[in-house]
């Protein structure tokens, strides 16, 4: 701060402080005021009338001076400040004319560049219509190579036009039209439209949306390694020839429902996002070989006249359905080595030929891959199949056989569903490997084959109510496969009539000791259900022990034997006395104690040896007992007569 200005702000402190008579140049008047503020036009007092301000150019040249006011040097301060403004004015609109002149200048170039391109467009279009009409392809990648890309471009108007026969002087060749490598930016509409001949728009590129909805095209249509970059809709198109998206690629949604291809539909290795062929009608053969879907597909209620062949296609969305629910094939369904990546649905379809998904892979571990009510008319294959999710064939109805030989069900807590599954051929599960939980029950099958049939978790294996008319577990040896059938049963869940099942399979078969070997095995299962508190525990163990639950009544022999023996050696000749003493001339009594125990043991059956000798007094335990011997045979032998005589069931 320099000197000056110092005095200056002492000066208006001290005329702030002090309370002052102020008289404007127009005549008024403002005594005992007090200056509150100085500020750039004048000062701001405070009287007994209330707050006023003064502006300098009011008040007398000295009272300017005294607060520092200079008319002079603020008039030379204001001046150069309007320089200042002019100038800036004057930039600014030279800056405003260059950037119109600039502007213009664009404009007329981009118009330049429009009409060029105008004039190239023409030029491609009546090269297109000239080659259309002698029946040549219009390819436009090969007219124009790479590095006049742009020169390939076609207006949609122009294409519809062309398309639907509306050119004027230009009458189609019977070839129809084709063009390859064309490029169109612009929506195309052909809602509704006729077609009236054969249309190849291959290899090229839609960067707008496409709309074919209820359009009838009279021939064969192919959109062969076309792009689309925006939504392409055949939604009820009619296509009376084949209909081609081989390689094709649909970077958003495309829709065929309610699509009616008289003849062949081909997409082999084709690229969708989200798809949908609902109730779409196909004359001939569909085919989606190594197709890749991003998104969900929908093909619901579908109808292929002839085979549908997917073969190593990818459904990769792993949230997304692939839905095949309620589609009708009338000839092959092929999915071999085909992936799911997320949830499948095959439920209600119906295969008049064969099924096969050998190889294919279920890759979802939570979500289900569903072929409850699924009917297959010709065989079914899953062969080394892999489903690493829950699996459900639940009600499925296989006419012919059913494969899945080396299939994996890896899921150790959700189970493998093939709950009243029907199977009209033979079913084959050999080499299956079942990590979690399997349901048969209340399945049918002509003909089913385990063997080799492994399951990590045993006690939710589920067989309650299964039929069938011939099952095995082993090849070619019948007994091994009875015995590994038995140990089936017994590491599933129970329930008597999977052992009543195979006992009446081992009788058919001519196998009555492995029919024993079911039932009792049942029974001791059955055992196990009863709490070991009640009687029915302790008696059913005695029914096993002695006489196999009736079927082997020759165990209760052995305790029969061996007690008798045992009467043998206790009821020694030294500790038997007789009883009554012989008449004269009887012949003397002998004793034999083989014959005494057998006696003693025997119900029913009077050989008068009891009668005739008993033990001593003095030998107290003996006497006690022969009761208990008694009492034993009078157990044991009815056993074995209900046993032999089949009241012991």
């Amino acid at each position: 701060m320099n000197r000056s200005t110092f005095v200056i702000l002492i000066v208006c402190f001290a005329s702030i402080a002090l309370a002052d008579d102020f008289k404007t140049t127009k005549g008024k008047e403002y005594k005992n005021a007090t200056v509150m503020r100085v500020e750039a036009d004048g000062i701001v007092v405070r009287t007994k009338e209330g707050i006023s301000k003064l502006y300098f150019a009011e008040l007398p040249d000295d009272v300017q001076a005294r607060f520092g006011h200079d008319p002079a040097k603020i008039e030379a301060e204001a001046a150069a400040a309007r320089a200042a403004q002019e100038k800036r004015i004057e930039e600014q609109k030279a800056a405003e004319h260059q950037r119109i002149e600039e502007q213009k200048a664009a404009e007329r170039q981009h118009a330049e560049t429009e009409k060029n391109a105008e004039s190239d467009l023409k030029r491609a279009e009546q090269w297109v219509v000239a080659q259309v009409a002698a029946g040549k392809t219009a390819d436009l990648s090969e007219q124009f190579p790479d590095k006049q890309k742009d020169k390939r471009k076609l207006s949609a108007h122009f294409l519809e036009a062309l398309l639907t026969g509306a050119l004027s002087d230009v009458k189609p060749h019977r070839h129809g039209v084709r063009i390859n490598g064309a490029i169109i930016d612009e929506p195309i509409d052909l809602r509704n439209a006729q077609i009236p001949s054969e249309v190849r728009l291959e290899h090229c590129q839609f960067n707008a949306s496409v709309t074919f909805v209820s359009a009838i095209f009279a021939g064969s249509v192919s959109f062969e390694s076309s792009t689309f970059n925006e939504d392409a809709n055949f939604n009820s198109v009619k296509v009376k020839g084949d209909a081609t998206f081989t390689k094709a690629v649909f970077e958003c949604g495309v829709n065929f429902e309610g699509a009616d291809v008289a003849s062949q539909f081909s997409a082999d290795g084709a690229q969708f996002n989200e798809a949908t062929f609902g109730i779409m009608k196909v004359g001939g053969a569909a085919f989606f070989n190594d197709a890749v879907f991003a998104g969900p597909v929908i093909f619901n209620s579908a109808s292929i006249a002839d085979a549908f062949v997917a073969n190593e296609a990818k459904f990769l969305n792993k949230e997304e359905i692939a839905s095949f629910n309620n589609t009708k094939v009338r000839g092959n369904a092929l999915f071999s080595n085909a992936v799911f990546a997320g949830p499948t649905n095959f439920s209600l379809a119906e295969i008049d030929g064969q099924f096969i998904a050998d190889g294919a892979q279920f890759q979802n571990k939570e979500q289900v891959a569903n072929f409850n009510s699924m009917k297959v008319r010709g065989h079914t294959f899953f062969n080394n199949a892999v489903f690493k999710g829950p699996v459900k064939f639940a009600l499925a109805d296989m006419a012919s056989n059913f494969e899945a030989d080396g299939a994996k069900f890896r899921n150790e807590e959700k189970k493998a569903d093939f709950h009243g599954m029907k199977v009209g051929g033979r079913a084959f599960f050999s080499n299956a490997v079942f990590k979690g939980p399997v349901d048969f029950r209340y399945s049918d099958f002509a003909w089913l084959d385990l063997s080799r049939f492994r399951r990590k978790v045993a006690a939710h294996f589920h067989m309650q109510g299964m039929s069938y008319k011939y099952i095995r577990a082993v090849r070619k040896n019948e007994p091994a496969s009875h015995k590994a059938l038995v140990k089936l049963a017994n590491q599933s869940s129970y329930t008597a009539d999977v052992y009543s099942n195979l006992e009446e399979f081992f009788l058919r078969q001519g196998y009555p000791a492995d029919a024993d070997r079911a039932f009792i095995d049942g029974k001791h299962r059955a055992w196990k259900q009863i709490p070991w508190s009640r009687p029915a525990w302790l008696g059913r163990l005695l029914l096993n022990l002695l006489v196999g639950y009736g079927r082997h009544p020759w165990q209760a022999m052995i305790p029969c034997a061996g007690l008798v023996l045992i009467g043998c050696f206790l009821f020694a000749d030294e500790k038997m006395e007789l009883q009554k003493k012989p008449e004269q001339g009887e012949a003397p009594r002998v004793y034999n104690r083989f014959w005494y125990s057998l006696g003693l043991f025997l119900p029913f059956v009077n050989l008068q040896t009891s009668e005739l000798w008993k033990p001593k007094n003095h030998c107290t335990f003996l006497r006690n007992y022969v009761r208990v011997h008694i009492l034993l045979g009078w157990i044991l032998v009815p056993l074995v007569l209900a046993a032999l005589t089949g009241l012991i069931k």
